[in-house]
């Protein structure tokens, strides 16, 4: 019988680990990218960036706080969607967009407009997604706002995508009484970013995993069937 969190017995434990930094970094920098292009963040980030403002709190350090509220729910219902991974994500994207956008201030030029902001948009969305696909792919957990449609699924008779498009309506709507940086990539991240993910997958992901050895056999038979 399998047992949670069986480090140990984890195939290629380094390789899933290098892998899901990266993913982070890359969410991390993609949100920061959209961020700072004023183009909006994701809903997650944009309720916490707002929340964390009003509360006169660093964003990094509230975001920590609101995932381990979440993590310790998450937890109690279903700690098999739980792993290093989630713990990787929770702890670091919060500082690491701190970090990316206190460095973009620091750059001598501060692009404009709308051409800037499409440029934004784009560079953001293709960073993001790819972040998610690698982070995910690794299997070594999930983030915790990302963890609660399937402990409802798991416990209700609701199917997955209306319970996830509620989650992301109602986050979105704390965002914006909150005064969160809401945008276009909000409504994006939110629900158009699946089919992006999809195809780093394919033609990137699933190929560096083989290539590398990240992912064993039956793991890969998985992803393909």
């Amino acid at each position: 019988m399998a047992r949670w969190m069986d480090l140990r017995h984890t195939y290629n434990l380094k390789g899933k680990l290098l892998f899901s930094c990266i993913g982070v970094v890359c969410i991390a920098l993609g949100t920061t990218v959209c961020r700072v292009g004023n183009v909006g963040v994701d809903p997650f980030t944009a309720m916490n960036l707002g929340l964390s403002a009003l509360v006169g709190m660093d964003f990094g350090t509230f975001q920590l706080l609101v995932n381990l509220v979440i993590l310790v729910a998450v937890f109690a219902f279903d700690k098999w969607q739980i792993g290093l991974g989630t713990i990787i994500n929770m702890v670091f994207v919060g500082y690491l967009i701190e970090l990316f956008t206190w460095i973009y201030h620091l750059l001598p030029w501060q692009p404009s407009g709308l051409v800037s902001a499409g440029a934004h948009l784009v560079l953001g969305t293709l960073l993001f997604t790819l972040g998610v696909s690698l982070y995910l792919k690794t299997r070594m957990g999930v983030a915790p706002i990302d963890a609660i449609a399937p402990v409802i699924v798991a416990r209700t008779r609701f199917s997955y995508t209306p319970v996830r498009m509620a989650q992301d309506i109602l986050v979105t709507v704390v965002a914006v009484l909150a005064g969160g940086p809401i945008g276009v990539f909000t409504v994006v991240a939110a629900f158009m970013t699946g089919p992006l993910i999809t195809a780093w997958n394919r033609v990137a992901t699933l190929r560096l995993y083989r290539r590398f050895h990240v992912l064993d056999r039956e793991e890969l038979a998985e992803e393909r069937g």
